[in-house]
C-alpha cells in the first residue's frame, strides 16, 4: 500500500494556517456612505448632529461608517482584541466634527498620569491637520494649527464640556468636548472637536474637502507606563510619529450626505452587533 507523501509546501501551508494572525481590520460601510479605505481615508458625512452623552444610539452613528482597528495594528501589539482594540466613526455639522470610539479594554487604567502624560494610561487620540499641509513638523499658524487631542479614561463620568485633555499642538486648548462612559468590555468616547477653534483653525466643510486626520489608542494593563499602542493611519502604524509629524496622518474627507431626518432622533440600533465586530 502506498503511503501519502506530505510535501514540504503542504506542511508549511498547514503550519501557516494555524499560526498566522487573523486580522480584523475592516471598514463597515454606512447605509449611504461607503466609508473610505482603512488606514488611508475616512469618509465623514455632513451635516449631521449628535448629542454628546456617550450613548451611541444616535441615528447617525447607526448609519455612519465604522473603521475597526485590531489588537496588532500598531507598534505595541496586544495579545488579543479583548485586551486592546477599537472602532471609530465620525460625522460633522456646521460647528463640530464628532468622533466616536468604541474601545475594547479588559483592564481600565486611569488617573496615574494626567495632562500631556495621559498617554501612559488608557486613552484615545484624535489628530487634526486642518489645512492638509502634510508637514513633517507641526504648523503653528492660524488656519494651519496642527493638534493632537488625547482623551483619557480618567474622563469616565466627567464633565462633557470641561474634559481633562492632553496632547501636543495645544490639543487641550482646542475647545474639544468629550463624553466618556464605561461599556461592556471597555469604554466609549463621544467627542466633539470644534470646526472653529479661535487662532487655530476655522474649517468649513464642503463636499470633497480633505483634512489630515488620525486616531490612536493607548492601553495600560497594570499601572505604570503604557503597554500597548494601536494606530489607524497606515503611514504611522509602525512609526508612532503623529504626535509631531502630520505627514504620517491619514485623511478625513467630508461627504455631503444627511444620515437622519431628525438630528436628535434616537434609534434602537443593534449595538451588540457592532460590539461583536470588535
Amino acid at each position: 500500500m502506498k503511503r501519502p507523501i506530505l510535501t514540504i509546501a503542504f506542511v508549511s501551508a498547514v503550519i501557516s494556517l494555524f499560526t498566522c494572525q487573523v486580522f480584523a481590520n475592516k471598514v463597515e460601510p454606512g447605509k449611504r456612505v461607503k466609508g473610505g479605505k482603512f488606514g488611508v481615508v475616512y469618509e465623514c458625512a455632513f451635516p449631521n448632529t449628535v448629542e454628546l452623552d456617550g450613548n451611541l444610539e444616535d441615528q447617525v452613528w447607526a448609519l455612519a461608517p465604522w473603521h475597526f482597528v485590531d489588537n496588532v495594528t500598531g507598534p505595541k501589539a496586544a495579545p488579543n482584541e479583548a485586551d486592546a482594540s477599537y472602532a471609530f466613526a465620525a460625522v460633522a455639522d456646521e460647528k463640530w466634527l464628532y468622533v466616536a470610539f468604541k474601545v475594547k479594554d479588559d483592564k481600565i487604567q486611569k488617573g496615574e498620569h494626567v495632562g500631556n502624560n495621559v498617554w501612559e494610561d488608557d486613552s484615545v487620540e484624535i489628530y487634526i491637520d486642518p489645512n492638509h499641509g502634510e508637514t513633517d513638523t507641526y504648523e503653528r499658524k492660524e488656519g494651519k494649527w496642527d493638534s493632537q487631542i488625547t482623551i483619557g479614561a480618567d474622563n469616565i463620568g466627567g464633565k462633557v464640556k470641561a474634559p481633562l485633555l492632553g496632547g501636543t499642538g495645544e490639543g487641550p486648548n482646542t475647545g474639544t468636548f468629550a463624553a466618556v462612559v464605561k461599556a461592556a468590555g471597555g469604554w466609549i468616547v463621544e467627542a466633539g472637536v470644534p470646526l472653529d477653534s479661535p487662532k487655530k483653525w476655522d474649517m468649513v466643510p464642503k463636499d470633497g474637502m480633505v483634512i489630515g486626520f488620525n486616531t490612536h489608542f493607548n492601553d495600560d494593563d497594570d499601572g505604570g507606563s503604557r503597554d500597548h499602542k494601536l494606530i489607524w493611519s497606515a503611514k504611522d502604524v509602525d512609526l508612532d510619529q503623529s504626535w509631531q509629524n502630520t505627514a504620517v496622518f491619514a485623511d478625513l474627507k467630508f461627504v455631503r450626505i444627511e444620515l437622519s431626518v431628525a438630528s436628535k432622533g434616537k434609534l434602537a440600533i443593534q449595538w451588540g452587533h457592532l460590539k461583536k465586530k470588535l
